[in-house]
């Protein structure tokens, strides 16, 4: 058991033994009942507390978790949007390439090139492949002197060869009496000379 602290009470050594004992019956000390209240008391708020903030940890969780699927809900949203507006773009990129390659076909069409050779031209002009552009021209090209080779090949007169029969002059056709051999002389005449 605990002895009194006599030290504790002023004069306590001057005092009649009489003082003394009124002194001591009239002595409190703390036994402690008034701190086990006290921590009691802060035991059981900290109780609270952490049942407080139990709950707020595990409604926060909650709300956390149901955050996290909402935002992977989003999420997947966002992802197919971002897909969709990703293959409309795509698409949109073919059609605006083919429009292109449609512009510059019927551009080389319209300068002379044949069907075959402006799909050629306007590839290469497109994908601005100059090789195959150079080549494609150069086979317009060729095709534009051929042409204009046959032109002027179909117009000159036929040469007359040194063995046979000598041209008719005009005054000779002119002299025949036959009116058949006279047309058939004046159309030979012409196919030789172009005109009459």
């Amino acid at each position: 058991m605990a002895q009194i602290d006599t030290s504790t009470i002023s004069g306590f050594d001057a005092m009649t033994p009489e003082d003394q004992v009124k002194a001591l019956l009239a002595f409190q000390y703390d036994d402690g009942a008034e701190a086990a209240a006290k921590l009691k008391e802060a035991e059981d708020k900290a109780a609270k507390q952490k049942a407080a903030l139990d709950k707020a940890t595990s409604e926060a969780a909650g709300y956390k978790k149901q955050l996290n699927a909402k935002l992977t809900e989003d999420e997947r949203k966002q992802q197919e949007s971002e897909s969709t507006l990703k293959a409309m773009q795509e698409k949109l990129a073919e059609y605006e390439q083919r429009e292109r390659l449609s512009t510059a076909r019927a551009m080389f069409l319209g300068g002379g090139f044949d069907d075959a050779l402006a799909g050629e031209a306007a590839d290469a002009f497109i994908s601005q492949d100059t090789e195959k552009f150079t080549a494609a021209l150069k086979k317009y090209r060729a095709a534009i002197e051929s042409q204009t080779e046959a032109k002027l090949m179909g117009n000159n007169p036929k040469p007359v060869g040194g063995e046979g029969k000598k041209p008719l002059t005009k005054e000779d056709i002119l002299k025949i009496e036959d009116y058949t051999e006279q047309q058939a002389a004046i159309e030979e005449y012409i196919s030789a000379n172009g005109t009459w």
